[in-house]
């Protein structure tokens, strides 16, 4: 019996070969982006699993809270936790700490490397997460020194080969020993480094001085293995007491009133928990995941009812064949079994040929996303018995309506050529096309909002002019450099900057006195030409001017230089407006020295010589800080960066030309230069991501919810043949019957747009929440979205009604 509805299966698919192909077809493609999906989603909830023991390993975070101000949720540390946990918790059996991102010049020899990604890292680091191992044993490799810790990678391209054990690196013109190599990481961890340096190297070597500890100045990132078998819940429990001991309140000042608050985080969650300052990557969010896995069930319920829609429309053509096995003694039980054995078939072949698009398409997907995600279906039980269910649970849920359609046909109609309709049967057709084309209008208005979104954040929202301007590491950034620069022709402003100024460091905060009133305002060391370099014009006052001498850093002075602030800082020092504080002085402390304490330099007067609009470097999803800017010395501390403004006419020779000047005054350091536009990118890649995954997603359900619609136009102009032939022959013209069907297809997308416009405004209004400046949920977007779906519409079943419209009235009357 089971040949039988087998070979009545393949026999049925041969005969009807472009039905079959396209169900197939649409089916596969939808599960084939689902499945994508799926391993996106998966990966995005298996970082840093593949550490050995990673239940037991945590990180702590750290919660800044100062009066009126959003909470700082901080990924680093005072150095001084790591210690202090070793001793306050004997539960705890080890504690290391790294570095931030460090990008270091790599030589060997006579090669060298623009950057490497290095960290420095406690001896006990990788005994704190064990990682795999390619040679050598990074447990007692952070012992010395000089011991570094490099990926297979790193071993590959200096040195040719796996293991060079003992080998040396010159690591910013210093020697250190290689001791131990890894395997290349996951692209699903949180740690993007390629070389583990170690912090018992001496403190000139280092680029951050470690020397600066006080309650606010976090600087590393603090991990922390738990002996076996102790209960998480003994640390948290301990953690206010530990604060008090050592954070009590009279260290922190006035203006954490709140204090400051300790977590541990397990780390297979500190890719999924957002933070403000101190992560090493862009961390994941979990609501957003979920959203996009979501995305991934609503391809495969267009593609299911795609499937259900295409096997009913078809369903007339197999009258005959149902009523000839009803009348031969067939049961409707044996009916339903045949019919579902068919749609099984149907889902499993295009089972099949998703898990080879899938494959196909996985390094692109790759490529798009930045990862190594696996397709391990043949090794990992879980990922192949999830899409063995996924393919039953579909074929026996989207099976069984059509299943029970061509069963329920009664044999004498049946045996008559005719089909026995149901007003419920066209009803629920014609609601399957609505969800389909309700997730279609969604999509699109869905990726509307992101690709708007981040053209803002790259663009208006910044608030700076980027065309044109390069951006140059240089540590330090030095006049003589600034000055080499702009003899080069093509080169028209250039200035140097911090990286707090463009955000990529940390910030520098000081507490200012104004009027009696003491707050915390974050400090930016710029350029005399830095403003003009991005366009950035004063609200009131003016900018530093080279032609001031006293406008810059004068060492010994008894003053601070004067200093230019924001908008936001403006309010943050309590004046009524722009206007009113230009001239006005402040008192603060301005750091000299690097290893100076917090608040021990001696606190002299400065005066605000102009105010600017807020502007950022930063993410659009942090609010602007109060900041103010001043021409620092230039040291490696205050100045890491040359701005170079380029003459749009000639951006190809002046880059030959900055080239040309810094081989000369490089110091034979490789140049490391981008354009601002691409630079400050990075920080929507996940956006850029999401949106693209939203847009293929968009992409395919149009093509299935178009297949869909073709399915049921071919089906319904079949149906209603005799009807039109009829409404011909009383008068009605071609175009009226075009007219009438074309409005039969858009009533149900009239009816897609009532639900998707809601249900898409909801989610991108909680989406667009995350961000401190977001663009507005635009009226033209809704009905650019709505009018797309119905334009798709038309242009789907035109074809099908055109030709029924055209059909002479004789033919029509005959058919049937």
């Amino acid at each position: 019996m089971l040949r039988n509805y087998l070979a009545a299966a393949l026999r049925n698919l041969a005969r009807n070969r472009l039905y079959a192909g396209v169900t197939i077809f649409g089916l596969a493609v939808g599960f084939a982006v689902a499945l994508l999906i799926a391993l996106f989603v998966r990966d995005e909830f298996s970082y840093d699993r593949f550490v050995a023991g990673h239940e037991r390993v945590y990180r702590v975070s750290e919660t800044i809270r100062f009066p009126g101000a959003r909470p700082i949720l901080s990924d680093v540390t005072p150095t001084r936790v790591a210690p202090a946990l070793k001793l306050d918790f004997p539960q705890i059996q080890y504690v290391a700490r790294l570095t931030g991102l460090n990008p270091v010049i790599v030589r060997r020899g006579d090669f060298t490397a623009a950057e490497q990604n290095m960290t420095w890292a406690d001896p006990d680091f990788f005994r704190v997460m064990p990682m795999p191992v390619v040679a050598g044993d990074p447990a007692g490799a952070l012992d010395a020194p000089d011991g570094v810790v490099i990926t297979r990678a790193v071993a590959r391209k200096y040195f040719g080969r796996d293991a060079p054990l003992g080998e040396v690196l010159l690591i910013d013109r210093h020697p250190m020993r290689v001791n131990a190599v890894l395997r290349d990481l996951p692209s699903a961890t949180h740690l993007p480094f390629d070389i583990y340096a170690s912090a018992r190297a001496p403190q000139s070597m280092m680029r951050r001085n470690e020397k600066v500890d006080t309650p606010l100045n976090n600087t590393v990132a603090t991990y922390f293995r738990l002996r076996p078998g102790v209960p998480i819940a003994q640390i948290e429990a301990g953690l206010p007491q530990f604060i008090h001991r050592h954070f009590p309140p009279n260290q922190l000042g006035d203006l954490v009133k709140d204090g400051i608050a300790l977590q541990v985080v397990p780390l297979a969650d500190i890719h999924l928990r957002p933070s403000t300052q101190g992560a090493f990557k862009p961390a994941g969010d979990a609501a957003v995941t979920a959203a996009v896995a979501g995305i991934g069930a609503l391809i495969v319920l267009v593609a299911a009812i795609n499937f259900v829609t295409l096997m009913t429309a078809r369903a007339g053509r197999r009258a005959v064949e149902v009523g000839v096995r009803k009348a031969a003694g067939g049961r409707r039980r044996d009916l339903v079994v045949q019919f579902m054995g068919e749609a099984m078939v149907y889902v499993v072949v295009a089972a099949l040929l998703a898990v080879a698009f899938a494959e196909l398409l996985l390094p692109a997907f790759n490529a798009l996303l930045q990862r190594q995600i696996r397709f391990d279906y043949l090794t990992n039980l879980p990922l192949a018995g999830g899409i063995v269910g996924v393919v039953l649970a579909v074929g026996l849920l989207a099976g069984a309506y059509p299943a029970f359609v061509l069963s329920a046909f009664r044999p004498a109609v049946a045996l008559k050529g005719g089909i026995a309709q149901t007003a419920g049967g066209v009803l629920i057709r014609e609601a399957l096309v609505v969800v389909q084309f309700a997730v279609l209008i969604a999509l699109t208005l869905i990726a509307f909002t992101i690709a708007r979104q981040t053209l803002f954040a790259l663009n208006q929202g910044m608030r700076l002019d980027k065309d044109q301007v390069v951006l140059m590491a240089a540590r330090p950034c030095t006049d003589s450099l600034r000055d080499a620069m702009l003899t080069v022709p093509g080169v028209e402003r250039a200035a140097c900057a911090s990286a707090q100024a463009l955000s990529v460091g940390g910030s520098i905060t000081n507490k200012v006195r104004v009027d009696g009133r003491d707050v915390l305002i974050n400090i930016s060391p710029v350029d005399f030409d830095f403003f003009a370099v991005y366009g950035v014009k004063p609200l009131a006052g003016r900018l530093f001017d080279k032609g001031r001498p006293a406008d810059g850093y004068i060492q010994g002075a008894p003053t601070n230089p004067p200093l230019v602030v924001n908008e936001t800082a403006v309010r943050k020092l309590g004046f009524a407006s722009p206007a009113a504080a230009v001239g006005r002085t402040v008192i603060w402390p301005f750091h000299t020295e690097l290893d100076t304490p917090y608040g021990s330099d001696p606190e002299r007067p400065s005066q605000i010589v102009g105010v600017v609009p807020d502007f950022t470097f930063g993410s659009m999803r942090d609010t602007i800080e109060p900041t103010m800017f001043m021409v620092g010395p230039k040291t490696s501390y205050y100045a890491v960066a040359l701005n170079l403004r380029l003459d749009k006419a000639r951006i190809p020779e002046a880059l030959a030309g900055i080239d040309r000047v810094w081989k000369r005054v490089g110091g034979g350091d490789p140049i490391q230069r981008y354009f601002v536009k691409a630079f400050t990118m990075r920080l929507y890649l996940d956006t850029l991501k999401l949106g693209a995954l939203v847009v293929i997603s968009a992409i395919v359900a149009v093509s299935i919810a178009a297949l869909g619609l073709f399915a049921l136009s071919a089906y319904t102009t079949e149906r209603r043949t005799k009807e039109i032939g009829i409404r011909k022959a009383m008068g009605a013209s071609s175009p009226d019957i075009l007219r009438l069907l074309l409005w039969q297809f858009t009533k149900p997308v009239l009816a897609a747009n009532l639900i998707a416009l809601p249900a898409a405004w909801l989610v991108m209004r909680w989406w667009l929440s995350g961000f401190a400046y977001h663009v507005s949920m635009a009226a033209w977007t809704f009905v650019v979205a709505a009018a797309a779906a119905v334009f798709i519409a038309w242009a789907t079943v035109f074809v099908h009604a055109l030709k029924v419209a055209r059909a002479r009235p004789v033919a029509a009357l005959r058919y049937e």
